[in-house]
């Protein structure tokens, strides 16, 4: 119940600041530029949230293959215990 009671209180807050927002030209400039630097700080945030996601998903370089010469190989069996009886 008391949840009940601050989510009614802080929509009609809401509603009062809303409308003082819309009569009152200093509110409505103080609202545009709180709304500018929050969209800056935003846009911030994700420009380097991408730049820290591309350093971590960046592949990494294989290092160069020494020149493959062809060796010969001496393939044998497979090889077995022998067995204790």
């Amino acid at each position: 119940m008391k949840r009940l009671l601050w989510f009614i209180a802080g929509i009609a807050i809401g509603a009062v600041a809303a409308k003082q927002v819309e009569q009152n030209p200093q509110a409505r400039k103080a609202y545009e530029e709180a709304k500018l630097s929050m969209q800056e700080f935003r846009d911030a945030v994700l420009e380097g949230f991408r730049e820290r996601e591309g350093e971590l998903v960046k592949p990494t370089p294989k290092p160069a293959k020494p020149a493959s010469r062809p060796t010969a190989t001496k393939k044998t069996g497979p090889k077995s215990k022998p067995s204790s009886k």
